[in-house]
């Protein structure tokens, strides 16, 4: 039978994984940057242009709306995906960053597609109202998601825009069915999506 491992060495073992996350912490704190810059542009043009879609400046069918966001976000995931090709190894910030906006992701792509189906079901431009719920869950994503990876970071870049994105998620459920409801979404995506991805970069091209 093997000797089962000291309580003194059990110890040691998990005092140097400590030390080893802390340095990760302080040595590659986040590497989200370049998907910030880019989901939030993605949602900011989104959003522009369902905006023009309810004011007629677009004459669309209420199904392009579904279209818009659709094509818009699978292209910005797919572009996301060959910035990760030559991405370095992640530290364990990084994955738990990457897990917990990889889980918000779905939440909005369940949200989207379950909308999509009651549009279809309903056959009336009224199915679509439901579009309003999107921009406050992802306001609501992005605060967790925010709130998340400074934890697992220990880095207070996001914190304050998390609490920004609170901020937006009230602001759009207040405006809810009207077009300004999602230039306030294009505005959110700007101040919590590509100004932090913005800082991000900066930070990781200083400490490259």
């Amino acid at each position: 039978m093997s000797a089962s491992p000291s309580p003194q060495r059990t110890a040691q073992d998990d005092l140097r994984m400590m030390r080893e996350l802390a340095e990760e912490g302080r040595n590659r704190p986040l590497l989200g940057g370049r998907e910030f810059v880019l989901f939030g542009c993605a949602i900011a043009l989104a959003s522009l242009l369902h905006a023009a879609i309810l004011e007629r400046l677009l004459p669309l069918p209420p199904m392009a709306l579904a279209v818009v966001w659709f094509a818009v976000m699978m292209i910005a995931v797919v572009l996301s995906r060959f910035m990760r090709s030559g991405e370095t190894k992640p530290t364990t910030a990084n994955r738990v960053e990457r897990e917990v906006w990889r889980a918000g992701g779905y939440v909005i792509g369940a949200l989207a597609l379950s909308i999509l189906a009651n549009a279809l079901m309903d056959q009336t431009p009224r199915g679509f109202f439901l579009f309003t719920l999107l921009p406050p869950v992802v306001f609501g994503v992005y605060a967790i998601a925010m709130a998340a990876s400074s934890a697992a970071a220990r880095d207070t870049t996001l914190r304050k825009y998390a609490v920004l994105s609170f901020a937006f998620l009230v602001l759009t459920t207040l405006l809810a069915g009207s077009p300004a409801q999602y230039l306030t979404m294009a505005v959110g995506a700007l101040l919590v999506s590509i100004v932090p991805g913005l800082e991000l970069l900066r930070r990781e091209r200083a400490g490259g």
